[in-house]
């Protein structure tokens, strides 16, 4: 960018999603005079991406445009900072300041944060076709379009992964008269390496009882791309196909600066970059100390996630250059909510690393009718689950809840 006589620090945001939002507008709430710049690949103002998962619409000739008005965020509106959209930046200098953009300019900076999130993996090659499938992934608005199109038609889905994704699709396609086929190939049911085995066969089954067809193991690789039919389907008659097997957080454009990228971007507790000073991160790609295990290492990739850590980075930004100070760490408590076919699922606290859980209350084979799962390590319980169609159990979760937060 040319130089100009505007001597306010310039901070620098690369990423547009709820993080990057939520460290602007702290920078503005702590009164910092700088200019901000925010960097966005999409065309697109901040907007609800879980959103994108969650509801049926309507036959329509302007869906995209439908979508984007329904998963608008509060404050995406902002016009004290300055976007940039639709513009990739291909490379960063952190010793020297600098932002190579994918538009062939440069951008010097006063302070940067890395808000650049993360992007789907999958297993198809770079034109996203492999012998069998055109692949599709869901991230953004334009992937959002694409699917509610095809869905809405009535299509046979095939969605691979067992995950958040994976499952409000499946949840979503069956509201739309969707035949539905579910592959997890590496586990024995949904959420498995958050919940555990036992809860992820229940889930399994409610899929099943649902009218999903849900397949695991050797069942399920059959369908993927390993299987190699020696007629495959014309590409004219494949039904859609959509690949919901994780994340890959975006770094490369960071590479060369001496930072540890082996999961996201390493930060403290404050979000800083070590070495750089000048430097922080936030949201899906931030790796910071876990406040749920002294020594290790998290890195979420949940919406309040990104909203707390994009508010510390802000707070973060604007201590650096002299606007108060930053007593509070990140003490983010992990809480998620989503819905599959009808069935409630809330999930808080740290069950991943349990080594044991106990029944609360309900039972397993009857989820709808209410289960809580208490998750336990050594003995002290650090998660919980609550599996319902109703609230018949609410006031026990809350109890739960109250338990884990303060310890």
């Amino acid at each position: 960018m040319p130089a100009t006589a505007d001597r306010r620090p310039l901070i620098g945001i690369v990423g547009s999603g709820i993080a990057g939002l939520r460290a602007a507008d702290a920078i503005l709430k702590c009164e910092v005079d700088a200019r901000i710049v925010v960097f966005g690949d999409e065309a697109h103002r901040t907007y609800n991406r879980p959103g994108l998962t969650k509801k049926r619409y309507p036959l329509s000739g302007a869906l995209e445009k439908t979508i984007a008005e329904d998963v608008r965020v509060k404050g995406a509106d902002n016009d004290a900072v300055t976007w940039r959209l639709g513009i990739r930046v291909e490379t960063a200098d952190l010793g020297d300041r600098i932002l190579r953009l994918s538009t062939g300019e440069t951008f010097e900076y006063d302070r940067l944060v890395i808000a650049s999130g993360i992007r789907p993996r999958t297993s198809a090659r770079g034109d996203g076709e492999c012998e069998l499938h055109t692949h599709r992934t869901l991230r953004g608005l334009g992937d959002a379009r694409y699917i509610h199109h095809r869905l809405q038609a009535g299509e046979k889905v095939t969605i691979v992964g067992a995950g958040f994704v994976a499952c409000e699709l499946a949840s979503l396609a069956k509201e739309y008269g969707c035949e539905v086929l579910v592959l997890e190939a590496l586990r024995r049911g949904p959420f498995e390496s958050v919940l555990g085995e036992r809860v992820a066969m229940t889930l399994g089954r409610w899929l099943a009882q649902q009218g999903v067809t849900f397949l695991t193991g050797d069942s399920a690789r059959k369908f993927l791309c390993e299987a190699k039919p020696s007629n495959p389907e014309p590409a004219s008659d494949r039904s859609l196909f959509i690949e919901a097997i994780g994340s890959v957080p975006n770094v490369e454009w960071l590479h060369g600066n001496g930072l540890d990228l082996s999961d996201g971007v390493r930060v403290d507790e404050y979000m800083r970059v070590s070495p750089w000073e000048n430097v922080f991160a936030a949201g899906d790609i931030a790796r910071y100390p876990d406040p749920w295990a002294a020594g290790n290492l998290t890195r979420m990739e949940f919406w309040k996630n990104a909203i707390d850590t994009g508010d510390l980075a802000g707070r973060s930004v604007a201590a650096s250059l002299g606007h108060g100070s930053v007593t509070s760490r990140i003490g983010y408590f992990p809480s998620m909510t989503t819905e599959v076919l009808g069935l409630r699922i809330q999930i808080a606290g740290d069950p991943k690393t349990s080594d044991s859980m106990e029944i609360v209350c309900g039972d397993l084979d009857r989820p709808d009718q209410g289960v809580l799962v208490a998750y336990l390590r050594e003995g002290a319980m650090i998660g919980a689950a609550y599996l319902d169609k109703g609230a018949r159990f609410n006031s026990a979760y809350i109890k739960l809840l109250r338990s884990l937060r303060e310890r």
